[in-house]
């Protein structure tokens, strides 16, 4: 017996009484206790879908629903993490793969062409712009879709690449400065390159992750909340 649409309603607000107001969050509960609820009425069908509801939340204890918080968490995270597989396969596939290799040569004569210190000004420039463009970006979503779990997850993979360089600018032989030696031009141009396409791949992954929860979210709202949150 599947629930209507009247009664999903009605278990998203009472899920989002209990302090779940992350909407990708919610998905998760909502969907684990739907099946425990369903599988009630089934079982016993002169139940009503509250008393249903009543005993599926006395089910998990004192705490509620709150005991499978960490559970759905961790559901989601292996989701969003199946995105970024996915966004790894699809830079490997064929077209795409020619794409990568194309801008992975290119990066690695730049690093020929350019002198260093300004190529990675031009490089940490560049990505320093985008994660601001990130920031705002998830800072426009927060404002629509809550405090969306997802945000905690995927926001690393968009800073990490600054993070990173900076970091390593920080423990380079001279602070400050990364002292290439002629005889290893070209494996710094090599580490280069892939050091780059990697920080690119974790920007395409976040926006990956991002694009398929909020398209979970808008499946979500209006399978049970058509008006909106």
């Amino acid at each position: 017996m599947k629930l209507n649409e009247q009664q999903l309603k009605q278990l998203r607000t009472f899920i989002r009484q209990q302090g779940f107001t992350a909407i990708d969050l919610q998905m998760e509960i909502i969907d684990h206790v739907a099946c425990g609820i369903e599988e009630k009425l089934v079982q016993n069908p002169d139940l009503g879908f509250e008393e249903a509801l009543q005993q599926t939340h006395v089910e998990f204890g004192v705490f509620g629903f709150s005991t499978l918080k960490e559970a759905m968490a961790n559901s989601l995270r292996k989701k969003y993490f199946r995105q970024m597989s996915l966004e790894l396969k699809r830079w490997l596939s064929f077209p795409a793969v020619l794409v990568v290799g194309g801008f992975a040569l290119v990066l690695y004569q730049l690093f020929f062409l350019i002198a260093t210190p300004w190529l990675f000004v031009i490089v940490w420039s560049v990505y320093l712009a985008v994660s601001l463009g990130v920031f705002a970006y998830n800072w426009w979503l927060q404002r629509r879709y809550r405090k969306l779990m997802v945000m905690q997850f995927a926001i690393q993979f968009a800073f990490l690449p600054t993070f990173l360089f900076l970091i390593g600018v920080r423990f380079s032989e001279v602070p400050g400065q990364i002292i290439i030696r002629p005889e290893h031009t070209w494996i710094y141009a090599c580490l280069f390159a892939c050091i780059t396409l990697l920080f690119t791949f974790f920007f395409a992954a976040y926006f990956r992750i991002i694009s398929y929860a909020i398209r979970k979210c808008r499946e979500f709202e209006q399978h049970v909340h058509p008006t909106g949150i």
